[in-house]
């Protein structure tokens, strides 16, 4: 019996092929990826970051480099460029994605499936916008970076940055946000600035359209109702009697409600918690920490109903309040139209909480 299992095992062995694995030497990383428009009608220019390996390791000491192809589709330019290098291009380390601006006026869904159906991108790569254009962007040379690419990737996790300015985005998020109802796309926008880049506006778009770009202010806004573990800071009053509160941790809720013969609207419940990093004259702890806590209140009430109008008038939906609506009321076609009419007529009720530790750090 034995015999006849090795014999079997044999035979098994003979029809395997070889390993096909390459070795390092014989591939090109692709760090980064970025798509931008061109004059010609359909025709995309599509740039790779091959990142140049180095055996010193240091801030300035990374290299790379970018090769550019025109073509129709995204395989077309890339099966070009991989004719213009000595090694095969790897996208297994490609983190992150820059698009143009231009090409995010059109239809994105048939552009970002190269992305999804590509097995070895991965799906928690970032996304984002390239200014002035995508290409540019990629080709920006940070004097801090130590590995090519890793710069841009460094700023968008939030282990490393948690700027409350910067908006991050991955491949799989984006990709379903494109193509579901109840929810719309955001980006943030990468755009070179001296010796490194800055990334503190986003794009917001309405299904699959490109609508408007969102300032500083109001997209730390956004990432502050996105992402409650974002540190942001919260100015109040002015002149001599302005402060800062750092505020360590925000819990947001919203509820869709629905009176019976009466206009809907959403009740926002915000609670921050934090200390006063800053001010311009001498607090007491005791006597006016109420008193700084209730300014806080109203000041963070009045801007998150401003900022929820404001995507309101612009008929986008990056919090996915449709989804909520979806997830109570049903997810048929007539829900999802009834949604539509409710969004542009919704009331904000906002009511904000902010408890704060103390008047400084050593509270």
């Amino acid at each position: 019996m034995n015999r006849i299992l090795t014999l079997l095992l044999i035979m098994e062995l003979s029809f395997m092929s070889g390993c096909q694995l390459l070795d390092v030497d014989k591939r090109f990383f692709v760090v980064a990826i970025g798509i931008d428009h061109t004059d010609e009608n359909g025709v995309y220019l599509v740039s790779v970051k091959l990142a140049i390996p180095s055996a010193q390791i240091g801030a300035g000491k990374s290299n790379f480099q970018i090769i550019s192809q025109k073509s129709t589709s995204v395989s077309e330019a890339i099966r070009i460029i991989q004719s213009l290098v000595d090694k095969k291009l790897d996208f297994a380390q490609c983190r992150v994605i820059v698009i143009d601006k231009e090409l995010l006026v059109e239809n994105q869904i048939d552009l970002m499936k190269w992305f999804i159906k590509r097995p070895d991108i991965q799906g928690v790569a970032y996304v984002a916008v390239g200014e002035p254009s995508a290409k540019e962007a990629l080709s920006w040379r940070v004097k801090s970076e130590r590995l090519a690419g890793n710069a841009v990737v460094l700023a968008f996790n939030e282990e490393s940055n948690r700027s409350p300015y910067v908006m991050s985005e991955i491949l799989n998020d984006y990709y379903m946000r494109l193509i579901e109802n109840g929810i719309d796309p955001y980006l943030p926008i990468i755009e070179p600035f001296d010796s490194s880049f800055k990334i503190n506006t986003s794009a917001v778009f309405k299904g699959t359209k490109f609508k408007a770009v969102l300032n500083r202010d109001e997209t730390r806004m956004l990432n502050v109702l996105l992402n409650p573990k974002v540190t942001t800071l919260i100015n109040v009053g002015k002149g001599k009697n302005q402060f800062y509160i750092s505020a360590e941790n925000t819990k947001t809720d919203m509820k869709i409600v629905m009176p019976k013969n009466k206009k809907p609207y959403l009740d926002v419940h915000i609670k921050v918690k934090g200390f006063i990093e800053e001010s311009n004259k001498t607090l007491h702890q005791d006597r006016e920490l109420k008193e700084y806590e209730k300014k806080a209140s109203i000041i963070m009430s009045s801007r998150t109903k401003k900022f929820l109008e404001r995507l309101q008038e612009l008929n986008v939906d990056p919090l996915g309040l449709g989804l909520n609506f979806q997830a109570k009321y049903g997810m048929t076609k007539k829900e999802i139209n009834k949604w539509k009419e409710i969004y542009p007529k919704l009331e904000f009720r906002v009511k904000s909480e902010v408890n704060l530790k103390g008047t400084g750090t050593m509270y």
